[in-house]
């Protein structure tokens, strides 16, 4: 069964698409993800772009990564028999909410699953425009886009837990770490 709260670290795949042919894929990469639930139900979702992996086994996430875009979701329904839990992610952010990175607002689902080890897979796109707010970057809504506008597209996540030192997960023991030997 998944956790109601969390905040974990993930290697992702992402591919790139255009906002109106979502499986036209224009390109890929893989990317550090935060992803982090709260709520209390478990009713919230955040998942945070961290920066791009840069190691090909990518097993630990790096100590310093920090979010960079949020998408946030909110519970749609959970199966304890099959350990998911589906979240739809929102164009408007709901009210008293505040996250770390600036907000994406996006159209799309995530479904997250824990058999052996927490997965996620994301459909999504959206479509902003960008401006500064008191000196912070922020992204609105923008629900017709022009054809190929730059702030609109379609992402495909796939993503899979990493041992990360940020990791925070109630009633769970953190995982075993090797012992580091000073020599001098």
């Amino acid at each position: 069964m998944l956790a109601k709260a969390f905040v974990i670290a993930m290697a992702a795949d992402f591919a790139r698409s255009d906002y109106a042919k979502p499986t036209l894929i224009r390109s890929r990469s893989r990317e550090w993800l935060i992803a982090c639930r709260w709520g209390p139900d478990g009713e919230y979702l955040s998942i945070a772009t961290a920066g791009p992996i840069t190691e090909p086994l990518a097993l630990v996430a790096p100590q310093a990564i920090a979010p960079i875009h949020s998408l946030v979701g909110v519970l749609v329904s959970e199966s304890e028999t099959q350990a998911t839990s589906t979240f739809l992610l929102v164009r408007q952010l709901p009210a008293a909410i505040e996250l770390a990175g600036t907000f994406f607002p996006a159209d799309g689902y995530v479904l997250l699953q824990n058999q052996g080890d927490v997965h996620l897979v994301c459909k999504t796109r959206y479509s902003h425009s960008c401006g500064w707010l008191d000196g912070k970057e922020i992204r609105k809504d923008i629900p017709d886009p022009a054809p190929y506008s730059a702030e609109a597209m379609s992402w495909h996540i796939e993503a899979t837990r990493r041992d990360w030192i940020g990791e925070f997960i109630p009633g769970s023991r953190p995982p075993e770490r090797l012992a580091i030997r000073a020599t001098g």
